[in-house]
């Protein structure tokens, strides 16, 4: 509140005084208001950052100069979101053409790329990504124990000659599956192989020929593909079976996962929901 006994007299200093203590009172409720915004390097998109925000953007068109103004959350301004604040300044000048099919569905992809690169550059600095928004994973092939890049490339050269082409990366989920997928590279949109292993091998009792029994296992879905056999699906045929035991650790791989990966993933677990509780 203005305290009147401090205004001046004179009717233009009561005004003043009067504006620079409402104005002051402004400034302090809306502190993100306060940062004069900053251009895009490839567009007349300008950014100011909010602290509160924390997985979405918004976007106003009575910004500096008629274009786009856009708020974004505070820790999309370090140089390492450059190629994201570039995804935004494109889904900025898009979202505002005429909302035809083709336009949301660009807007709707372009939001995909968005989250999707946001994750992966979270991850790569070590921090808790998001909410996965995007039908790519966050890539994380560096294990407390193991570096799944190494074991891929140790494999694909010794097992296919160096010519299989795909990414690895640890999976998020805590079962104990590994998996392999065609997922959208959110850069290209180019298909793209992906292979997650299950973190129960990320572990310091997982012998090394365990995890690349695992990897070699679902390289081989990479190299021979599923079938459709009887108007069924055959994914573990009798070719894919043969390949698999052509692994020289096989024997001593699938013992391990049969009896050590499920005792891991079930601490995994315990180790979660303990972390759980204790937030509560």
């Amino acid at each position: 509140m203005v305290n009147v006994t401090d205004l001046q007299i004179d009717l233009f200093g009561s005004l003043n005084s009067l504006k620079n203590s409402v104005s002051g009172w402004f400034q302090n409720k809306n502190p993100e208001k306060n940062i004069s915004p900053e251009f895009s390097p490839e567009s007349l998109v300008s950014f100011r950052y909010n602290p509160r925000l924390k997985k979405s953007i918004r976007c106003q068109y009575n910004g500096l100069f008629g274009h786009p103004l856009v708020t974004l959350p505070a820790y999309m301004r370090n140089d390492d979101f450059a190629l994201v604040r570039e995804l935004i300044s494109q889904w900025a000048e898009l979202s505002q053409k005429r909302k035809t099919a083709k336009t949301k569905a660009s807007t709707k992809e372009l939001l995909e790329r968005i989250w999707a690169a946001t994750d992966q550059v979270l991850s790569d600095r070590g921090e808790k990504i998001l909410e996965s928004r995007g039908h790519f994973p966050p890539i994380r092939s560096k294990g407390k124990i193991h570096d799944l890049e190494q074991v891929l490339a140790a494999v694909n050269e010794t097992y296919f000659k160096g010519e299989l082409s795909c990414r690895i990366t640890w999976s998020n989920r805590l079962g104990g599956m590994s998996f392999h997928t065609v997922r959208k590279d959110p850069y290209t949109k180019e298909p793209v192989h992906l292979i997650s292993i299950s973190q129960g091998y990320d572990s310091d009792n997982c012998p090394l020929y365990a995890v690349a029994g695992v990897v070699y296992h679902e390289c081989l879905h990479i190299a021979i593909p599923p079938k459709i056999v009887g108007g069924r699906r055959s994914v573990h045929g009798r070719n894919f079976r043969q390949c698999e035991k052509r692994y020289i650790y096989y024997e001593e791989w699938m013992c391990w996962h049969r009896e050590v990966l499920p005792k891991n993933i079930h601490s995994l677990r315990r180790i979660k929901k303990g972390l759980s509780q204790k937030k509560i």
